[in-house]
């Protein structure tokens, strides 16, 4: 049978890493939207601003900014990673979104 009619490929997937792929996805998922919404507020002006495309500058300083900010936090995530950093242990509301996806 092809990849395409079975994508597991005959593997079963648990409910936990269902679960944890959940919260990984909405924790990357709200620090992109963070990231966006800091570099649209740094490089898009706020007064007058009546035009429905931006211009060559505010693209080039929005691909900059999340470039940056993605790059730095590729590198906080590798820190906490080699220093034993986990988030049962650092954050309390991980157990909340855990509990979350349990409810849904």
């Amino acid at each position: 049978m092809s990849y395409f009619f079975n994508p597991s490929g005959g593997q079963e997937v648990s409910e936990e890493r269902l679960k944890v792929a959940e919260v990984q996805f909405d924790a990357m998922n709200q620090t992109f939207n963070n990231i966006l919404k800091g570099c649209l507020e740094k490089c898009i002006p706020h007064e007058g601003y009546g035009e429905t495309e931006l211009n060559k500058g505010e693209m080039e300083c929005i691909d900059r900014c999340v470039a940056k900010l993605h790059y730095s936090n590729r590198l906080i995530g590798a820190y906490a990673q080699t220093q034993g950093f986990g988030p049962e242990k650092y954050l309390p509301h991980y157990d909340k979104m855990l509990s979350k996806t349990d409810d849904q």
